[in-house]
């Protein structure tokens, strides 16, 4: 959530300078600091700072919310884009973020990175490198939501073995969020992501692996249904990598079943459309696929 930009907001639109936001609660440049993202401040200190600007908490939260939305709308673009492959109308997106000047650890910022990676990766078949993404997990001690979010779709930006070792790190970060529903289906996408990374760098013991780890999970306890069905075509993909081309379909038919007995039309054509897509390549060395989820943003 992004309480210091939607407080910002509030004070602009007030036509308040700093220097009367902050009052006696704080100084210009710790106000300046907060709003900019770059410290925090107590809940005291921020409820103060609400009665400065003539705010109640509730109308505050209420604009907060609206902030949410904005993000999310912009989540479901970047989705619908990457499921259409429409990567021209992405750079558009891009520009159009970037014209924003979003702040420092803002998720608009986070988002600005993740386009660009994604532009860069369909255009010259590399990986985008992101310290900054990398920077700002590790120095992050206690994960919380907005970090697992940003790890779950940033995997693919850093090197192989970093990706594995902070999968260690946000299956054990993720345990607090475990028994919200929305939450688990998190961490499955966290795997998901990952086991496509694994793939696409050819690291098949890596992607055995996480596939071992999203079963576990599965059995310990889910009753969502999208998270059974990657879990069953992404076994189907990882046969194709093995050259197993008869139980990789199994598996595949098993997902198209399930699509169609809850009535799931639009994944079924997606998974059928990657099966193809599979089925036709598996045996090419320079086939190369990535799949990024991203529609667990609330």
């Amino acid at each position: 959530m992004n309480y210091s930009k939607t407080f910002k907001k509030i004070r602009i639109a007030k036509g308040m300078k700093l220097k009367e936001a902050a009052g006696n609660t704080l100084s210009i440049s710790q106000l300046s600091r907060f709003e900019n993202e770059q410290s925090m401040i107590s809940i005291d200190s921020f409820i103060e700072l609400l009665k400065n600007v003539n705010t109640s908490p509730e109308e505050y939260f209420y604009l907060l919310r609206q902030e949410e939305n904005e993000l999310k709308n912009y989540f479901n673009i970047i989705k619908n884009l990457l499921n259409n492959r429409k990567y021209d109308k992405l750079e558009e997106l891009a520009i159009d973020l970037k014209n924003k000047k979003p702040t420092s650890n803002s998720w608009m910022s986070f988002l600005v990175l993740f386009v660009d990676s994604i532009i860069i990766l369909d255009k010259e078949k590399r990986v985008l490198n992101q310290p900054r993404v990398l920077s700002y997990l590790i120095k992050v001690e206690d994960w919380g939501e907005m970090e697992l979010y940003i790890y779950a779709i940033f995997g693919f930006v850093f090197d192989v073995e970093t990706t594995y070792l902070l999968m260690k790190t946000a299956i054990k970060k993720s345990r607090l969020y475990q028994s919200i529903p929305q939450d688990m289906n998190l961490l499955f996408s966290i795997l998901s992501n990952n086991f496509s990374t694994f793939l696409l760098h050819k690291r098949y013991d890596y992607a055995e692996e996480t596939l071992a780890i999203y079963e576990k999970k599965l059995s310990d306890n889910t009753l969502l249904i999208e998270p059974h069905l990657d879990f069953l075509f992404n076994k189907g993909i990882f046969s194709f990598t093995q050259k197993r081309e008869e139980e990789a379909k199994e598996y595949c038919e098993q997902v198209f079943e399930l699509c169609r007995l809850f009535k799931l039309t639009e994944q079924e054509e997606n998974y059928r459309n990657r099966y193809l897509i599979w089925s036709k390549s598996y045996l090419d060395s320079d086939f190369q696929e990535l799949i990024i989820k991203i529609g667990f943003i609330r």
